[in-house]
């Protein structure tokens, strides 16, 4: 057979394509759709007699079949591709990486949930559509791939998610090295359970990164190491606990510095600093330190440049002296972002805080039992309610925190905190960071936090 090119999307298949269908409930309408178009071959998990076609062909695994697809069809890749994994910290760790390689005049990309960037700038090639994902499918990550390597892009670093590990999106990519950075509870809307949750974020370590190549932990979760060390067998750490590979000690901290020495297998360096505000903030630069290190790059040139590191938008995001903006989504972010803001706090700290709909709902009075205890002033708002009703998850949240200011408008309850604000005390505002839209049922808005603040700060 002539195959023009292949697609997982039914809307879009082309007389003389392979049309791989991804299972789901409307898988067989899918095929049909695909076969009345011209698809000359139509790959299924799903058994499809009553299709009299000689074009469908039964397989075990679409999903890696996809994968697989997909870097054959768009060959090439960077020669440098580092993975990133965890509950919280891709986001940063991925930009300290790029950031690291742009100062050192390294061409570098940066693919994750706030699209695809080149060399510091973001980018939206033509014929290659960047899905709103953090991970994008195999079909959108492979033209990515191909399209950096054509234009001597030859250093990625991306985010790989848990649903787009268990989907496989990400089984065909070359990797260099790879990093877990935390475990904590996320997607439990998606996943049916932490276990399972935390066995497809395995699967990088199992089944993508090869055994040859070195993975990067955080080497302060003994739990997190013995798991990964069971399935893979080249590990370095990072963290504060002496016996990593990669560690910081003497810290000091402020809310506008943080300054230690740092021993990398041995090899000493002192009195660094970062702009940075937060532990784990030095946590996240010491995994992209690690991964950098791992990739054969000069250590000398990394520890010159990372006192030139920022916060990516959004991410404990300083925008006057005492008010911050961070996109914690999960309990555990979210309660390390209030201790971090805490420590520097010397009159109140006011928090700004939602949980959006159609996710686990299980956040909801943990993320108000945290408030109740850390914040003086909790204000509980909207995040994305989605298509849930925005009071019933106000409601929940606030069943653990009955201390809490209900403002339902989010505009008004930023403005309500910066109002409270005395000189020394914190706001912040947390659970959208860099985003720019909020969600109501099918109405989406224009929606900046940062824009917010800047509107009604002196």
């Amino acid at each position: 057979m002539e195959l023009s090119s292949f697609c997982t999307d039914s809307r879009i298949v082309r007389k003389g394509d392979i049309f791989v269908a991804i299972p789901c409930d409307n898988v067989v309408q899918h095929i049909s759709e695909a076969i009345r178009k011209g698809a000359k071959l139509v790959f299924t998990q799903e058994y499809c007699n009553w299709i009299d076609n000689n074009r469908i062909v039964l397989v075990n695994d679409a999903r890696l079949l996809a994968s697989e697809l997909a870097s054959f069809y768009y060959a090439r890749q960077p020669k440098t591709n580092i993975a990133i994994t965890g509950t919280n910290g891709k986001s940063s760790v991925a930009y300290f990486v790029s950031q690291i390689w742009s100062l050192c005049n390294i061409k570098s990309a940066n693919l994750g949930t706030l699209g695809l960037f080149v060399n510091g700038n973001k980018v939206n090639p033509d014929g290659i559509t960047i899905p709103d994902l953090t991970t994008p499918d195999p079909v959108s990550l492979h033209k990515i791939l191909n399209y950096l390597s054509e234009n001597n892009i030859e250093n990625l670093v991306f985010e790989a998610s848990s649903a787009a590990l268990d989907q496989k999106r990400l089984h065909s990519v070359v990797l260099e090295t790879a990093a877990f950075t935390n475990l904590a509870s996320d997607h439990l809307d998606y996943h049916k359970s932490h276990d399972e949750y935390f066995k497809s974020k395995l699967l990088l370590f199992r089944d993508i990164l090869k055994q040859n190549k070195m993975a990067v932990l955080f080497g302060d979760d003994e739990y997190l190491y013995n798991q990964i060390s069971d399935i893979h067998s080249n590990i370095i750490t990072y963290g504060l606990n002496q016996n990593n590979n990669v560690r910081a000690y003497n810290i000091v901290s402020d809310i506008d510095n943080i300054k230690f020495d740092l021993n990398i297998n041995n090899k000493v360096f002192t009195d660094l600093e970062l702009k940075l505000t937060g532990e784990f903030q030095l946590l996240n630069v010491l995994c992209a330190i690690s991964l950098l290190y791992v990739t054969g790059m000069d250590i000398y040139k990394i520890v010159s440049v990372i006192n030139q590191l920022k916060p990516l938008s959004g991410r404990m995001e300083k925008i006057t002296k005492n008010i911050f903006i961070d996109y914690a989504h999960t309990s555990e972010g979210f309660k390390t972002a209030l201790n971090t803001l805490k420590k520097y706090c010397k009159g109140k700290l006011i928090c700004v805080f939602g949980c959006g709909g159609n996710r686990d709902t299980t956040k909801r009075q943990e993320f108000g039992s945290i408030a109740n205890e850390l914040v003086d002033i909790p204000i509980v708002t909207d995040d994305n309610p989605r298509n849930e009703d925005p009071l019933l998850i106000r409601k929940a949240i606030m069943q653990t925190c009955p201390k809490a200011i209900e403002v339902s408008d989010r505009e008004e309850a930023i403005k309500t905190a910066i109002s409270l604000m005395g000189k020394d005390d914190i706001v912040a505002i947390i659970g959208k960071g860099h985003e720019n839209k909020q969600i109501y049922n099918n109405n989406v808005k224009y929606f900046n936090d940062k824009k917010i603040v800047l509107k009604y700060i002196d």
